[in-house]
């Protein structure tokens, strides 16, 4: 927390009589003038007894500024210090030092207002941080300390005791859709009896879920890597409560959801480090215990078998706060959502395809979606990413940028792509500056059988197709009612990129066709691109024979 303390030093100048001083013009003995001071500060206003008494202002040779009430020399009632470095305090002073109530604007985006004495935030104050974070509460020599409440810019808070800026002592813990915490803290970790959060069923007859649908209830499952899953199931999944034994040696209990930590719940590490926290899709979003040296992230179970599988994440972003809204991106990403689930599009069951939309369309629940559900592919797999929504120079903008923060750098797109086993990668984007996937009377098995057998004869690799040049902005059309690179992207996926005639699009015959339409439609204004290595037989859709 950045307190008042580096702040108070020139505070401690006095401007007393004892101080050899120049008075430039009017009565700096008894009455109003100004003088300069040998540090050359420089004090205009009212003198007693050749003191600063009364109202004036004082000029820091530094830049800083006091203004406000003067007793013997002494800043002492109310006043205000604008520091040169744009930090603001206005309230009561006592000994030229911050005492009684006053409030301090930091330059930062911080702020306290409450009470202050011998220049320390001292008893009762309510401090608001630039991240959306506010504590109200007691405080003792600037530090949260005593009796306070934490609001979280995530909706969580924490009630209770404090010492030196930690939890420490009693204190309750809440979370939005999750049951709070309560018990003893201490230096910020939270002492509790972690077993509780282990799956504590019957463990003996569980049924195999591998083998049997386990809508609900209670199963184990076991995973292609070889970890183990105990607990609780919801439509035939693991979700709910349980305990995980990792392949790497790892053991997770807790709240466990789209196969990943999720809710409350512990993680012992197999080298010995313990995690417990409130988890979001596998990330420690509030960690409330650690102990033991750093550990990587949590393992994802790969779902391992010799059948190729795709793996999707689309994402429409169009509902913005500090950006232009957009009209028909999260339309487009319901159209390449529906192809995908299409026979077309591979029919991709649910487990393995994310759909993000407008509010759930922010930084952290993209870059959630993509880690939890590429990094499931095995060698033999497919990830395709689309994203439609706003755009800068290297970055694709979720939901919540903010002018500055959230941004989703292409290069973090591509490491999560490069991390993944997949043998094919798929970027489709629909954004501005983007460049720095289906009628048969063929059997649907059949075509099914040799779309996915395309996969296997393609090399693979990572293709990149983006909407436009780096420099360029895509555009959207009331007319198409669509994005102009999204409503040809789909019309090509549904057939019309087919230029050889057989039963598979490619990579290359889809670019090839998006790129002549989307320039035509824009009078050259608007160029795709695709980038890359990869193989260009990379098989993007299939098309029903007559």
């Amino acid at each position: 927390m950045k307190g008042a303390l580096t702040l108070l030093a020139l505070l401690f100048f006095s401007a007393g009589a004892h101080a050899q001083i120049e008075c430039l013009e009017g009565n700096c003995i008894n009455g109003e003038g100004v003088c300069i001071y040998p540090s050359g500060a420089r004090y205009e206003g009212r003198f007693r007894e050749g003191k600063p008494q009364g109202k004036g202002t004082l000029y820091f040779s530094n830049g800083d500024q006091y203004s406000g009430d003067w007793k013997k020399g002494y800043r002492e009632g109310i006043g205000i210090v604008a520091f040169h470095n744009k930090d603001k305090y206005t309230g009561d002073f006592k000994g030229n030092l911050f005492n009684g109530r006053g409030i301090m604007s930091y330059a930062n985006g911080n702020r306290y207002e409450g009470q202050w004495e011998a220049g320390h935030q001292e008893g009762y104050g309510v401090f608001s941080f630039a991240n959306g974070d506010r504590y109200e509460g007691m405080f003792k020599q600037g530090q949260c300390h005593g009796e306070g409440t934490m609001y979280y810019s995530d909706g969580s808070l924490y009630q209770g005791q404090w010492s030196n800026n930690k939890r420490h002592g009693a204190g309750m813990m809440a979370f939005e859709g999750e049951a709070p915490i309560t018990g003893e803290w201490v230096d910020g970790q939270y002492m509790a009896d972690w077993s509780k959060f282990a799956f504590t069923g019957d463990t003996s007859n569980l049924r195999n879920c591998n083998l049997l649908v386990c809508n609900d209830g209670v199963g184990k499952y076991t995973y292609s890597d070889g970890s183990l899953y105990v607990g609780e199931f919801f439509n035939g999944i693991p979700q709910g409560n349980g305990t995980v034994y990792y392949a790497s040696g790892s053991r997770y209990e807790g709240g466990w959801k789209q196969h990943t930590p999720h809710g409350n719940g512990v993680m012992y590490y197999a080298n010995g480090r313990v995690v417990g926290a409130i988890w979001d899709f596998g990330k420690p979003a509030r960690k409330l215990y650690v102990q033991g040296e750093a550990e990587g992230p949590v393992p994802i179970p790969v779902d391992s078998d010799a059948q190729v599988k795709i793996w999707a994440v689309v994402v429409g972003a169009a509902t913005y706060s500090h950006m232009p809204p957009l009209r028909y991106t999260d339309d487009d990403a319901y159209q390449v959502y529906a192809f995908l689930k299409s026979p077309e599009g591979g029919a991709l069951p649910d487990r393995q395809l994310r759909l993000l939309i407008d509010e759930e369309a922010t930084r952290k629940n993209i870059l959630n979606a993509m880690r939890t559900t590429f990094l499931r592919a095995d060698e033999n797999d497919v990830i395709l990413f689309y994203f439609s929504g706003h755009g800068l120079q290297g970055s694709f903008l979720p939901v919540d940028f903010d002018g500055y923060n959230n941004q989703l750098k292409h290069e973090e797109i591509k490491a999560l792509l490069e991390e993944s086993k997949a043998k094919h990668k798929l970027v489709l984007a629909d954004a501005c500056h983007s460049g720095s996937l289906l009628s048969t009377k063929t059997p649907m098995q059949i075509a099914l059988k040799q779309y996915y057998q395309a996969f296997e004869d393609s090399y693979g690799g990572m293709a990149l197709l983006m909407s436009s040049k780096g420099e360029e902005y895509s555009l959207e059309d009331g007319g198409l009612r669509s994005g102009i690179f999204s409503h040809f992207l789909v019309r090509g996926l549904k057939g019309e990129a087919n230029q050889d005639g057989n039963a598979i699009i490619t990579i290359q015959e889809l670019f090839d066709y998006v790129h002549q339409n989307v320039r035509m439609y824009t009078g050259n204004i608007q160029t795709p691109t695709l980038t890359g290595q990869f193989d260009r037989r990379m098989p993007v859709a299939f098309v029903r024979g007559e």
